[in-house]
């Protein structure tokens, strides 16, 4: 199919960009993708091979299909991706500051994450999906895609490249509220986070609190239990040591609002033991912003 000029993409960023994605999904399923093939259509030829293929009646934005080596192929992923450029055009201004290439970029993405096995059945797994895909986007970088589409067959196989969009730091107001110590007295502070995303589920993230006159660094882990496109709740856990000395174990839940692709709004609301030299358990509830690099 045609790729329309006013979108701004040549076919040669296209295919490396198909690489670069081809690549991320390879390294994060361990497979080797060996040939995919990517075709461009409108919405009639949409629904055609929706039709055809999955039996679904109506135009979609990429379908994908997957096909078993052949002898004497070599084992690893062949496939052809079905990509609805017009449905990229009508999609894209309904986002701020997108366009119809990076619209089209999306789909070709979330078509390499299928046919590495990815499935977005319920809403948390989309979610996951497009958080991940949103993450291969940004993170294209000219020089990165031609050196993959140069070395396609190595970069299929080769250690998935530094995931800088995994990370995040978060900053935002704490109150905490002891219960059981000798000061009653509520403390209010602020409480800044750094984390990295250990795969899509994990994530373990560096505390620091400043709380009038105590200040505290931690250690958590956190793990979504479920997700939505905009709320994202999640459990933490961990520990917490206080400039007194005192360490304690550290639990809670919390949740995300995604603003946008790069933007939450973050709720904590967690239990600690032991803070203050006391035994009793201390109670924190926060709120702040948080950024994915």
């Amino acid at each position: 199919g045609e790729l329309p000029r006013d979108f701004g993409l040549a076919r040669p960023k296209l295919k490396a960009a198909a690489a670069c994605f081809a690549a991320r999904s390879a390294a994060r399923a361990r497979q080797i993708f060996r040939e995919v093939t990517v075709i461009l259509q409108n919405d009639a030829e949409s629904d055609e091979v929706h039709r055809g293929i999955l039996g679904v009646e109506g135009a979609t934005d990429v379908i994908t299909q997957r096909y078993d080596a052949l002898p004497p192929e070599p084992p690893g992923v062949y496939g052809e991706l079905y990509v609805n450029v017009e449905r990229a055009r009508q999609a894209a201004p309904k986002r701020r500051g997108w366009s119809p290439a990076k619209e089209l970029l999306l789909y070709i993405a979330h078509g390499m994450d299928h046919l590495s096995g990815a499935d977005d059945q319920s809403p948390a797994d989309y979610a996951r999906m497009r958080r991940r895909e949103l993450g291969w986007l940004k993170g294209l970088v000219p020089g990165v895609a031609a050196l993959l589409l140069a070395w396609a067959p190595l970069a299929a196989q080769a250690q998935e490249e530094e995931d800088w969009e995994r990370a995040y730091g978060s900053v935002g107001g704490t109150l905490v509220l002891p219960q059981g110590g000798v000061d009653m007295r509520r403390l209010g502070g602020a409480a800044f986070r750094l984390g990295y995303y250990v795969d899509d589920f994990l994530a373990v993230e560096a505390c620091a609190a400043a709380l009038e006159n105590v200040a505290g660094l931690g250690l958590q882990g956190l793990w979504h239990w479920w997700g939505y496109e905009k709320a994202d709740p999640f459990f933490t856990f961990g520990a917490t040591g206080w400039i007194d000395g005192t360490v304690g174990p550290t639990g809670g839940i919390g949740l995300f609002y995604h603003l946008d692709d790069w933007w939450s709004v973050r709720f904590d609301a967690q239990a600690t033991l032991g803070l203050d030299s006391s035994p009793g358990m201390v109670y924190a509830l926060s709120a702040g912003v948080q950024y994915a690099f």
